[in-house]
């Protein structure tokens, strides 16, 4: 979103401009949130498209942040940490194009809009993540789908563009490839299209693409194959059939045959993401995405960890997987912060009776300077906090779950990826 007093962008949903103070507009475009009905044989649905001591006991944890002074973290033991599906959250945009416009008004209009669009695009790329969701130029900070009044907040546009039906498509002109009356490239990045419906289909252009007359039955397809939609996402059951070859496939990319702890695995119905580490290698966490091929799972992505801007990579090169698969940390800022040696705490916790030596050596364990999370035989489990010197705190969980809504409790930043998911 940009703020159209100062010009900033704004990378976050927020109501009011950090550097000017202007109030930000919601999306008050009305066509942004109607429902996609076409009326008509030739007109059909098809553009709808976010411590010390002992262990402490649940209620001698709310205690000890009491008499600190301090609001009791909400500490659930087996909560899931929910992760929605967003795919279909914020309505899709929708054509309400005048199909009598005069065809070379069209044409003048859109390649004017195209100009500023790519401009636009330049302009704001390096603080706004701009990504191919469902077809269309979506802005991931803002949680919205870029629309015409977007330009018209920086540029000095013509007024009239506003009651336009613009679109925005964002394609890989290879798969514009081939179809009738379309002059593409086959370049294999994401190209924005600008596009307006008329009688006789959509008319697109883009950056370095002529573009021409699309048909709406192809602009269905083409859309279809860009759909974030591939049903519920959810946490992958470590018993499951998909577990078992997901791990076969990181084992196979990897070259790594010691099995792998898995610090977050989710899955919809056609892409898994997941971030693991090695079974005797915990300080190699690396980030995987996967897709289900006829029965079978194949790494699509790996080493994840290492891209600059994982979102944005991620979607140039598998413009259909839904982000809400994605964990909510980045990696590789996160890694930055990975402690490599336990020796003094393990031996200031065993001190203090939070274990013994016969307890040694720990299952698993990974952490950082603030935390780090514990794993020893008979299912027990504990999240130590580090606050400084020797103010320690150890806490009892019951599940990797709990693990988790504990440290988001006790962190603003939790490091997630500490916690070993199986």
């Amino acid at each position: 979103m940009i703020c159209r007093k100062c010009k900033t962008a704004i990378i976050d949903n927020k109501k009011m401009c950090p550097v000017c103070g202007r109030a930000l507009r919601g999306s008050s475009r009305k066509w942004k949130v109607l429902a996609a009905v076409f009326t008509g044989a030739a007109i059909v649905s098809i553009f709808v498209l976010r411590g010390d001591g002992e262990p402490l006991t649940y209620e001698e944890q709310g205690a000890y942040y009491e008499a600190q002074g301090e609001v009791p973290p909400e500490i659930a033991a087996g909560t899931e940490v929910v992760v929605s599906d967003d795919a279909s959250e914020i309505s899709l945009p929708v054509s309400q194009a005048n199909l009598d416009k005069p065809i070379l008004e069209v044409w003048a209009m859109i390649d004017e809009v195209s100009r500023l669009i790519s401009e636009y695009h330049d302009r704001f790329s390096q603080s706004v993540t701009f990504l191919s969701k469902n077809g269309y130029l979506f802005d991931a900070p803002a949680g919205n789908y870029v629309f015409i009044e977007e330009l018209y907040s920086v540029f000095n546009i013509d007024e009239r563009f506003l009651d336009e039906s613009i679109m925005f498509f964002y394609f890989r002109p290879i798969d514009l490839y081939g179809r009738r009356n379309l002059s593409v490239s086959e370049r294999d990045e994401l190209v924005i299209f600008t596009g307006f419906e008329t009688r006789e289909g959509f008319a697109v252009t883009g950056r370095g693409e002529q573009g021409g007359m699309i048909t709406r039955e192809e602009l269905r397809e083409i859309l279809d194959l860009y759909s974030w939609n591939h049903g519920e996402v959810r946490e992958v059951d470590s018993q499951s059939d998909v577990f078992e070859l997901s791990m076969r496939a990181i084992a196979g990319y990897t070259g790594h045959s010691t099995g792998f702890d898995i610090r977050y695995m989710y899955q919809d119905d056609r892409y898994i993401c997941l971030v693991a580490s090695p079974g005797n290698a915990p300080l190699n966490i690396s980030m995987f995405i996967l897709e289900y091929v006829e029965g079978a799972v194949y790494v699509r992505l790996g080493n994840i960890e290492e891209l600059e801007n994982h979102i944005a990579a991620v979607n140039n090169a598998l413009p259909n997987f839904n982000h809400a698969l994605l964990p909510p940390y980045n990696l590789r800022l996160e890694l930055r912060d990975l402690r490599y040696d336990f020796a003094d705490i393990i031996e200031q916790m065993i001190g203090n009776a939070y274990f013994t030596d016969d307890d040694l050596p720990p299952r698993f364990m990974s952490g950082t300077d603030e935390f780090i999370y514990f794993e020893f035989d008979q299912g027990r489990a504990f999240l130590a906090h580090i606050k400084g010197g020797d103010n320690k705190t150890a806490y009892f969980v019951e599940s990797h779950s709990a693990a988790r809504e504990l440290l988001t409790s006790l962190s603003r930043r939790p490091p997630l990826f500490i916690i070993r998911q199986s």
